[in-house]
């Protein structure tokens, strides 16, 4: 996976097709605005490149995820948020959330091979699973309490 790349040339439009607002939770506050731009293929360029820019936090130049093609492009433009965001050390919250989540996920790497990325999955997928039995289970004791209280007492 390549590095977001940056530039300061604005010689052409950049067409952006997602944002995200996130609450800047620190003593600035305030609001960082992420963009996410369409994928595009550059006259003479040898790959892929889709832009994207984080307004609020010093840096608003353009940055670039680059692949062989639009989608890993677009892949890696959304790995070059995370990262910028998780360098800047400023705690941010994506609207909605009471904690300091900003909806930008760690990709599971594949560059290692498909053992270990499949290997690293099962392991994501097993915490999950537990985590979702665990709640299941909190739910049922809850729903348990809560008709053990509801039923008429004999007299």
């Amino acid at each position: 996976m390549s590095q977001p790349q940056k530039t300061t040339s604005k010689t052409k439009r950049t067409r952006w097709i997602a944002e995200r607002r996130l609450e800047r939770r620190d003593a600035v506050g305030g609001i960082v605005v992420v963009r996410v731009g369409s994928p595009e293929w550059p006259p003479g360029a040898e790959e892929w490149r889709c832009p994207f820019i984080i307004l609020g936090l010093g840096d608003d130049s353009i940055q670039y995820g680059r692949s062989d093609d639009s989608m890993a492009a677009l892949q890696n433009a959304l790995i070059g948020i995370r990262c910028k965001l998780m360098q800047s050390g400023v705690p941010l919250r994506w609207e909605g959330f009471d904690e300091n989540i900003t909806g930008f996920q760690m990709a599971v790497p594949f560059a290692y091979g498909l053992g270990f990325q499949q290997h690293l999955e099962r392991m994501i997928e097993a915490e999950i699973e537990e985590r979702a039995r665990l709640f299941r289970e909190l739910i049922e004791r809850r729903e348990a309490r809560r008709k053990a209280r509801a039923k008429p007492q004999p007299k």
